[in-house]
């Protein structure tokens, strides 16, 4: 947990507000933004534990996370454990749409990237979409922000089999989700159906 805690002080830069703007800090809220930029920051942790012969292609990792999310703009952010078909037919006409309004070179980088993530091809796409669930364990464990688990009804089983799944592979992501979910478990985090 002491690791966890130390990566946690670099989310204190996402309550950093530009232009003198405010935000109640007592409800917990996370633009997907501020998670892209939570994957860049735990990227540069993992990468050298679960890569330690560089064998990925960081660059190509670096824009799949970037992208990864770019179906989110227009109908938001649904959790992984309310979300449906249509919701994901609906991320997916979202993400082409977005892709297709840049300028050429970028539409079809991006729209290469978020499909290489979505489809976890490549190791570079898995990598990214290890972290993005692990991710999450580092923004909620906190006094305010775990709260949410109760509030989206997220159990344990909606955490730890999709977390599970994806860090089959990366060991030291595997120990944080066990670590993490273990206190967070022995603490009454999750939603218990009450």
């Amino acid at each position: 947990m002491n690791i966890i805690r130390q990566l946690q002080i670099a989310y204190k830069l996402k309550r950093t507000l530009r232009y003198n703007t405010t935000r109640n800090f007592d409800v917990h809220s996370e633009s997907v933004a501020e998670h892209v930029f939570s994957l860049f920051f735990l990227a540069q942790y993992f990468l050298p534990l679960e890569d330690p012969n560089r064998t990925l292609n960081v660059e190509l990792l670096y824009q799949i996370m970037l992208f990864h999310d770019f179906g989110e703009i227009t109908h938001g952010d649904v959790p992984y454990h309310v979300k449906t078909k249509e919701h994901e037919e609906q991320e997916r006409k979202d993400a082409i749409a977005i892709f297709a309004s840049f300028p050429w070179p970028l539409a079809q980088i991006a729209h290469d990237r978020w499909s290489s993530y979505a489809a976890q091809q490549g190791p570079e796409a898995r990598f990214a979409y290890a972290l993005d669930k692990v991710e999450p364990l580092f923004e909620l464990l906190d006094s305010i922000n775990e709260k949410t688990l109760k509030r989206i009804k997220f159990s344990y089983q909606d955490s730890n089999g999709k977390k599970m799944l994806a860090t089959e592979g990366f060991p030291i992501m595997r120990k944080f989700v066990e670590v993490a979910q273990r206190d967070m478990l022995k603490r009454g985090v999750f939603w218990t159906g009450e």
